[in-house]
């Protein structure tokens, strides 16, 4: 008992030390979560560069001033000269505008997603006009707004009376509105997340495995090389879609599933007692995370409340490709820098005061299960379709809420700019900061209510606000308090389930049991994300969020019938 005592009191303190480089190791592993602040400029349409407008016609030219913007009402001077001097206005003018792709094609609104060739109707030309335009001064002037972002050609027509006869005018000027250098679709930028997720997922398992073998400061440490260098090269693979997949979504998925279930286990092992609170704290930096790469790159603006002064963020001075590069270098910075704190607990530690409970028929971690055991149980499978369900909804809201917001704002007359900085500020702020929040106070209320009434509680708050956020998104108050309340619940989810692993089959096989349960994770990534994908491409909004609000109802269901099970030996 002497030198057990010893061993307790000596290590009790550093084990606080374990849950600061846990969190600073998921604070740089979040920055999966930030993916919705690259979609914009990687989903923005490909100038059309080729294009020569028709400005003259039988010696004169139209000179046309102004700008379009997307979602405002914007001015279109227009003025005709010849021989560089004014002449009188052509009469019976009427303008129009139509939106063209870069084979100078007439873009419809058929709604076809590149990712899986869906076209579910026919569509028509996206048109603005005719406009009739108003006189001021020497000048014409018409005051066009604009849906879409890309290639809009303005067509001018009229007529004036020449030498006893009525000649006919015709004009077409392109302007190139909010043009980006990828050109992705939603659904391919969505393909790029799924893919991190889903290796994310796999390489828990793997690293679960490695970490028994070779350690967790070794784990760690590899993890955080692997997600650095994924980053670095992405910032030189351009705009290839493959080479995108590969090095964000491939090699940044590996290391973050290397370094991710480092900090979960190892933290579980020095916190027995305390296995909800930890988990939710070892993992709290992965959803905070995102906050802070989210706003790195468009400056920390929330609404009326800007706190970076007149900075506008990495994107006001730097491309998508050099972000990539910088936050690959401080990845592989922190995660290294803090796996090296990463060790287990000495055998036979335990925290002073703390003895393990005894085995019984509640869920309390003391009875060993192996990966091979686990998954023979019907909990093991219940918990797996749980957690794709939480993941799956919450990553879907992650991956397009920017869009989503953007859209649903819009359609309720929010102007494009300003519902730009709303959705911004509802998943930057609310949204990651509720999932942070979350992370850590669903995991000290399940300590204190039971891991099963925790479930059923989340998943059916979750199901409602699911179905909620559709129709509230293009209320900005509406849209921030949803957006708080879903990450709030998504959060939950990473605290929840590693505790619930614990507790079914084990605490010191924790490690290894919960990377087959965070497996689920990985398929919630395929399918949430891409369905909101999907659906964002054909503005089918409300099939994405009704469908996944129903599957976390059918999640408390599967809650409500859960019991601690029942280990069969080999």
């Amino acid at each position: 008992m002497t030198g057990e005592k010893k061993i307790s009191d000596a290590k009790v303190m550093n084990r606080w030390i374990i849950v600061v480089a846990a969190i600073v190791i998921q604070l740089s592993l979040g920055a999966i979560y930030a993916w919705s602040v690259f979609t914009p400029p990687l989903s923005a349409p490909l100038p059309d560069d080729d294009f020569q407008g028709i400005t003259e016609d039988n010696g004169i030219t139209i000179v046309l001033d102004g700008s379009l913007q997307v979602g405002k009402v914007t001015n279109l001077t227009l003025y005709f000269t010849k021989n560089g001097e004014p002449v009188e206005a052509l009469k019976n003018i009427t303008v129009s505008l139509e939106l063209r792709d870069t084979s100078d094609k007439p873009v419809k609104d058929d709604k076809v997603v590149q990712f899986v060739g869906i076209v579910y109707k026919e569509g028509k030309p996206i048109k603005a006009g005719p406009y009739t335009p108003k006189t001021a001064g020497d000048h014409l002037y018409i005051t066009p707004k604009v849906a879409k972002a890309g290639n809009w050609h303005i067509i001018v027509n009229g007529d004036r009376w020449e030498n006893g006869g009525s000649v006919d005018y015709d004009y077409e000027v392109l302007q190139k509105v909010k043009t980006g250098e990828y050109g992705f679709s939603i659904s391919q930028t969505q393909l790029i997340f799924a893919v991190g997720l889903l290796t994310f997922a796999i390489f828990t398992i793997i690293g679960g495995r490695l970490s028994a073998r070779f350690g967790p400061r070794n784990m760690a440490i590899a993890g955080g090389v692997i997600l650095g260098a994924g980053y670095i090269i992405a910032s030189f693979m351009g705009s290839s879609l493959i080479g995108l997949i590969f090095t964000i979504g491939i090699l940044g998925g590996a290391g973050i599933g290397l370094g991710y279930v480092v900090p979960i286990a190892t933290g579980v092992k020095w916190f027995p007692d305390k296995k909800g609170l930890i988990s939710g704290l070892a993992v709290a930096g992965f959803g905070f995370g995102a906050l802070l790469w989210v706003k790195l790159c468009t400056g920390f603006i929330f609404g009326p409340l800007e706190l970076s002064g007149d900075w506008p963020g990495l994107y006001g001075s730097m491309e998508v490709s050099e972000v990539f590069r910088l936050y690959g270098i401080i990845f592989l910075i922190t995660v290294v820098g803090a796996g090296l704190i990463m060790r287990n607990p000495p055998e036979g530690w335990k925290p002073k005061g703390w003895n393990p409970p005894e085995q019984s028929k509640k869920a309390t971690g003391s009875v060993e299960f192996t990966p091979s055991q686990m998954r023979r149980t019907p909990q093991y499978w219940m918990l797996f379709l749980m957690f794709m369900v939480g993941a799956g909804s919450g990553l879907m809201v992650i991956g397009v809420i920017q869009l989503f917001g953007k859209f649903a704002l819009m359609e309720n007359g929010i102007p494009s700019a300003d519902a730009v900085i709303i959705a911004g500020t509802a998943f930057a702020l609310f949204y990651s900061l509720a999932n942070g929040f979350g992370r850590i106070i669903w995991g000290a209320l399940s300590d204190k209510i039971g891991r099963k009434t925790a479930f059923i509680a989340m998943f059916t708050l979750q199901g409602i606000m699911m179905i909620a956020f559709f129709f509230v998104g293009g209320n900005e108050y509406l849209l921030y308090l949803s957006a708080a309340i879903i990450g709030f619940n998504f959060g939950g989810n990473f605290a929840l389930f590693p505790s619930a692993t614990a507790d079914f089959f084990g605490n010191k096989s924790m490690g290894l049991n919960y990377g087959w349960v965070f497996l689920s994770y990985g398929f919630g990534g395929i399918i949430g994300p891409l369905l909101g994908g999907i659906m964002g491409d054909m503005e089918y909004w409300m099939w994405a969020f009704i469908p996944a609000g129903i599957a976390c109802l059918f999640a408390a269901v599967l809650a409500f019938l859960l019991k601690p099970p029942v280990r069969k030996e080999n």
